[in-house]
């Protein structure tokens, strides 16, 4: 049976808003998506890129990545608020043809995913149950008068984390990025009044509206990660776990900004790829990315 295609995308200028990427140090971002996609080629023959011109330079051109296929798909968000970084990810869903699964770059895996995760209908990575920050955002949204195309819950508050993605229902996934474009086509006007910024909207949008979306079409969601407790999310970035007790690895957050993180993520490199690292290092002291 054919593995699912994997895919990665890369919206070069959503990127570009934050300082070193996200990271601590910019190399680490350059490291990071030299480490993920390395990984991944291990264990899948197919692993495709979304992204724009820029990125494809950055990527394939300059890190020469592996990927067996490249799009400049995101060349079309020409025009849109890059803040609003989710838009890369949704693009990328809503034009795959075959079942898939979308990997974010800060993640790295040590083998493939389980069958009943590549076989599933729906996958994520899983639940996020009651994060206060969102909590506070969703309740400013209500008070802003932002619309929702659906009664908002008085339970728990749960996202759909997607550092991974996909599934082999694409008329799930076309749906669910049409209910997206159109609650943000509703809600354009407000996203400036927003106390933390238009960047805030992201989580809401991607994660928060899959839950509800999957929720409100009856839809099972099968999840890598099927019980986390929001206390125990930082397992998830314990490199020194890697490989005998855990298999996967997901950089999220502000674990990204610390020193720590980017040096295991440089010997992780080095020590598994070191033609790769020795080719980002050499890039770096010509100053050519």
């Amino acid at each position: 049976m054919k593995k699912t295609k994997i895919v990665q995308s890369y919206w070069s200028k959503a990127y570009k808003n934050s300082l070193n990427y996200g990271w601590a140090f910019r190399e680490t971002h350059y490291m990071s998506w030299a480490l993920s996609c390395l990984q991944l080629k291990q264990f899948y023959n197919e692993v495709e890129l979304v992204t724009d011109s820029e990125g494809a330079e950055f990527l394939v051109n300059k890190l020469h990545l592996p990927y067996t296929s490249c799009k400049t798909t995101l060349d079309k968000l020409t025009d849109e608020n890059t803040a609003i970084w989710a838009l890369g990810k949704i693009a990328a869903y809503e034009e795959q043809q075959v079942p898939f699964i979308h990997v974010d770059g800060d993640i790295y895996i040590w083998k493939p995913f389980p069958k009943r995760i590549e076989n599933a209908a729906i996958l994520a990575q899983n639940i996020e149950k009651n994060y206060p920050f969102n909590i506070n955002l969703l309740n400013e949204m209500h008070e802003k008068k932002f619309s929702f195309p659906f009664p908002l819950s008085s339970g728990d508050m749960c996202e759909t984390n997607m550092g991974i993605v996909g599934g082999h229902d694409l008329e799930f996934f076309r749906g669910y990025c049409s209910f997206v474009y159109s609650f943000l086509d509703t809600n354009r006007d407000k996203l400036e009044k927003l106390a933390s910024g238009v960047s805030s909207i992201n989580t809401i949008m991607e994660q928060y509206l899959m839950h509800e979306y999957a929720k409100r079409c009856g839809k099972k969601v099968e999840y890598l990660i099927s019980s986390l407790p929001n206390t125990e999310m930082y397992k998830l970035t314990l490199f020194s776990l890697l490989p005998r007790d855990v298999s996967f690895i997901h950089n999220i957050g502000s674990n990204k900004k610390r020193e720590i993180t980017s040096d295991r993520l440089a010997r992780l490199l080095y020590c598994a790829y070191p033609e790769y690292y020795a080719h980002i290092s050499n890039l770096l002291k010509q100053k050519t990315i």
